[in-house]
């Protein structure tokens, strides 16, 4: 017999319901950014009750700061190639955000960068700290290794291959890696090639 001060009491709580909560706000936000981001709306989006949510975030900014945490800024391994291999593995990732959800998320996230106050502040923080750092990195490396001139600016490299990536998304000239992944890999390569290629005459 269970003892009715051990016996859990109401209803079990669903271990899933935390990472269907997140994808349904990221979604919310997507569509209708901070103004309709609400708990009416993402618990709709859900599929589940506004309790659900009450009992696991305080508000709306709480939960806001745990799906911009919940965000995996992991560096893809880079290769045992040149800095030639290695960017255009950075281009093809960069290439593959822009054309998820998670990438649109972030685009949303930087247009509102001004109403979203210190925690859309600290998540383009840890863009910067772990991504842009990993890649630039690797670029220093190669400088040290002798594989890229010392005069040349690892920020600048990197910031030119990753933006040339998103704009040319947003302008719709980069293939999508999805429908046409070779045409992708290919489109990375030139970009690469562009920002390596050789110094004009008059430089």
């Amino acid at each position: 017999m269970v003892d009715s001060e051990t016996r859990p009491k109401g209803r079990p709580r669903d271990p899933l319901i935390r990472e269907k909560v997140l994808l349904a706000a990221q979604r919310v936000y997507l569509a209708s950014g901070l103004q309709g981001f609400t708990f009416e709306a993402i618990a709709r989006e859900a599929g589940v009750g506004k309790p659900a949510l009450y009992r696991r975030w305080t508000s709306t900014d709480e939960l806001m700061e745990d799906v911009l945490r919940s965000h995996a800024l992991v560096p893809a391994e880079a290769s045992s190639g040149g800095i030639r291999e290695q960017l255009v593995e950075i281009a093809i990732a960069t290439l593959r955000l822009s054309h998820s959800e998670a990438g649109a998320f972030a685009l949303r996230v930087s247009s509102e960068r001004g109403s979203g106050g210190v925690m859309f502040d600290r998540y383009f923080e840890r863009f910067r700290s772990v991504i842009h750092s990993h890649n630039r990195s690797l670029v220093r490396a190669a400088i040290e290794r002798g594989e890229l001139t010392p005069d040349r600016d690892p920020d600048t490299i990197v910031l030119a291959i990753t933006g040339a990536v998103l704009v040319g998304t947003l302008m719709a000239l980069a293939p999508s890696p999805t429908a046409d992944p070779q045409a992708a890999e290919t489109y990375c390569g030139r970009v690469v090639d562009e920002v390596l290629g050789k110094r004009t005459a008059a430089s």
